[in-house]
């Protein structure tokens, strides 16, 4: 029975009971519920809005939505949400911010604060060093401040994922109107080789059209003069 348990439990869990409830004919029903509802407001008062927290009948229940949470947070596999998609403050994650207010915060200040913080992680490293060669056994301490000191630093770098975001989608479109202009570029350069093409070939049309008439004068000269010659044998026999 043990093994069954963990077999169940390693899978992805089985859909919830009430799915049974979602049916064409109870959609149906939800929906012929719903116009008795608003049809009987609008008998009773139209300028009246109720908040609609009727509730439909029976297994009618699990197809209606539940209503938004109230409050600010939310609990989610076993973390607090945040309803407003921000970065959250170390104070309310319970650390010890060891820079000024994020408010207060300008790019100048959080170049200054994170060199402050790679300067005492540095200064707590060695100390953590020497602790360890003199008395191994006191290190927990100065581990917490490092531990203190990075979880300030990875915050504080954190605040520029905004500007990251901005730039990679800043870089990202001009990558695109590159590949717009390489492209009508190219489109472009086949266009000029197609006109020069075809001004080629209407050059040689022309040439041929005019060569033609005066091939003709030609043959017809020299056809009147082998008649002439053909002649004047012809009479000096």
């Amino acid at each position: 029975m043990s093994n069954e348990d963990d077999l169940i439990s390693s899978l992805y869990p089985p859909p919830p009971p009430f799915v049974k409830f979602f049916t064409e004919e109870n959609l149906a029903k939800l929906q012929e519920w719903k116009d008795q509802q608003s049809q009987q407001q609008q008998e009773e008062d139209p300028d009246d809005k109720k908040d609609g927290s009727s509730v439909p009948p029976k297994e009618l229940q699990f197809l209606v939505p539940p209503a938004k949470p109230a409050g600010t947070q939310y609990r989610g596999y076993g973390n607090i949400w945040s309803f407003e998609d921000k970065l959250p403050n170390l104070k309310d994650t319970q650390w010890t911010q060891l820079y000024q207010d994020d408010a207060s915060l300008t790019s100048e200040s959080k170049i200054q604060e994170l060199h402050k913080i790679m300067d005492s992680l540095l200064l707590n490293f060695l100390d953590l060093v020497g602790l360890l060669s003199v008395d191994p056994g006191k290190f927990e301490p100065k581990i917490q401040d490092i531990s203190l000191l990075l979880i300030n630093f990875n915050h504080l770098l954190n605040t520029y994922r905004p500007h990251q975001s901005r730039e990679s989608l800043i870089m990202l479109l001009k990558k695109q109107i590159g590949d717009k202009q390489r492209e009508i570029e190219e489109v472009d350069r086949v266009c000029g080789d197609v006109r020069s093409k075809i001004k080629s070939l209407v050059a040689d049309v022309a040439m041929d059209a005019v060569s033609e008439p005066e091939i003709e004068a030609r043959e017809e000269v020299e056809e009147i003069k082998r008649t002439d010659v053909v002649s004047d044998f012809l009479q000096s026999l």
